[in-house]
């Protein structure tokens, strides 16, 4: 963590204003191949799809007795991982439990990766 806030790397790569965000949003829409895949999985809302994803993350935080720290630094992995990749692209519940797992890790609350694996499993398809 750097010691100047304002010239850290949080400030200069992950600080966006609202206008940003929605050109990155619609960058991540553009293609042709793209289209196609909108058409083929359409998504609703992304406020939705974010709800939905962090009340995921609290029940495998619940059901693995993980502290707030951790489950808010996940948070906050899903939504940067987000912002660069569109969702139609992955899996969400892989994002969801590698960043789980790294949020673990980083707040110093470590989880085994085998049980991280077999709760989510137990959790999702």
């Amino acid at each position: 963590m750097a010691a100047n806030y304002w010239v850290s790397t949080q400030r200069r790569h992950w600080l966006f204003e609202r206008d940003q965000l929605a050109e990155i949003r619609r960058s991540l829409e553009e293609g042709e191949n793209q289209k196609q895949l909108i058409q083929q999985f359409p998504l609703p809302d992304l406020r939705y799809f974010s709800i939905y994803i962090n009340l995921q993350l609290v029940r495998l935080g619940k059901r693995m007795t993980t502290r707030q720290q951790a489950l808010a630094t996940a948070q906050v992995y899903i939504r940067r991982f987000y912002t660069k990749v569109e969702i139609r692209k992955t899996n969400p519940y892989l994002v969801l439990t590698t960043a789980f797992y790294l949020a673990c890790k980083m707040e110093e609350c470590p989880q085994h990766i085998r049980f991280v694996v077999s709760e989510a499993k137990g959790l999702w398809p």
